[in-house]
């Protein structure tokens, strides 16, 4: 096994040496199209290049998110076009190469009837319905208004935590990797509640700042 997490950590190594934030996106597109595709070892290696100057860390955050993103519009697409019957025949045949069981498409319309569109955004952080939920969002004819901005938001998240890894840790990102695996669920609640609060403090100081604006607006000026 360490064998072949070495190898495969090689190969994205060169895919990100050879095309650069192209390849980056590239991978997170496959991995979201073909779910078995491991990125976990290949983000840290592309924030251990941004530590050390070879490569713009906004700059692969965002391949990664377009990437990440695509793929899953992609198997939207796919489960609005093709309908439940014809995806779930293609999944009994094929669905054993792709990551994708008919369990977890029958989960995935589950919690998908039961939360709504709530579950593309927590659905990268749930294993059992991760692969399917794409899927099952294109099935069920969810606005692409509503997909497309939930499946960013978790990509961003997602990605940012294995980027910033490597970045900060360099080659001990394994680490902190095992941690996310373990409290993906923590670090997503904190990361939301810290992003509302910037986002809050940052609203509140604007709106502040715009009464005051109009209240001297409104002042009389002195003769």
């Amino acid at each position: 096994m360490a064998e072949i997490i070495t190898q495969v950590t090689l190969f994205f190594e060169s895919i990100i040496l050879t095309f650069g934030y192209p390849g980056i996106f590239l991978v997170l597109l496959a991995e979201n199209v073909i779910t078995p595709i491991p990125t976990e070892p290949f983000m840290p290696l592309a924030g251990i290049l941004a530590a050390q100057g070879q490569m713009n860390f906004f700059l692969v955050w965002g391949a990664a998110i377009a990437g990440g993103t695509t793929g899953s519009t992609i198997l939207y697409f796919v489960g609005r076009h093709l309908g439940e019957p014809t995806v779930r025949a293609l999944v009994r045949r094929w669905g054993r190469y792709t990551g994708i069981t008919e369990g977890a498409l029958d989960k995935g319309i589950e919690m998908f009837n039961r939360y709504g569109g709530w579950v593309i955004f927590f659905a990268r952080f749930l294993p059992v319905v991760r692969p399917t939920s794409a899927l099952v969002a294109g099935m069920s004819k969810l606005k692409l208004s509503i997909f497309l901005p939930a499946t960013a938001a978790s990509a961003s998240i997602v990605t940012f935590l294995y980027i910033f890894a490597g970045y900060i840790l360099g080659e001990n990102w394994r680490s902190i990797v095992t941690l996310i695996d373990q409290y993906e669920p923590i670090i997503l609640a904190v990361a939301i509640i810290g992003a509302v609060t910037v986002v809050g403090y940052i609203l509140l100081r604007w709106l502040r700042h715009r009464a005051a604006s109009a209240a001297r607006a409104l002042q009389p000026e002195e003769s």
